[in-house]
């Protein structure tokens, strides 16, 4: 092959095709991905709403070692909503009807799930 020719063009045209494509990617010359630090995308079907913690006060109606029934007021009506406990949930006091709470939750699958309860003192 002579330089100069039109296979000796082509193929210098292909390999320069070849290492621009390499260098405008993400792949490094072994074509083994680059480690990236930093986060991780999320997957769009995830709803932030089924990942989101929220906040709530109330009065403890009845507690088990599962769930926690709290009596709420909302728009001037009580309300009663079950919490699951789990050995995650971090508690701060005893948890005993009658006793004011603040709750922080998520939900899942419907449910929510405590993820921290604090008891009020109460007033002296």
């Amino acid at each position: 092959m002579e330089y100069g020719t039109a296979e000796s063009v082509n193929l210098m045209t292909l390999a320069v095709v070849i290492v621009s494509c390499l260098l405008m990617s993400d792949l490094p010359a072994s074509g083994v991905p680059a480690a990236r630090d930093g986060p991780k995308p999320t997957s769009q079907h995830s709803s932030s709403k089924d990942t989101a913690t929220h906040a709530t006060k109330g009065v403890i109606k009845t507690v088990s070692a599962t769930a926690l029934v709290v009596t709420r007021r909302t728009s001037g009506k009580r309300t009663d909503t079950t919490f699951v406990l789990t050995p995650s949930t971090h508690t701060e006091g005893a948890l005993a009807a009658g006793s004011t709470v603040e709750i922080r939750y998520r939900t899942d699958g419907g449910q929510k799930i405590a993820t921290a309860v604090s008891v009020e003192a109460a007033p002296q």
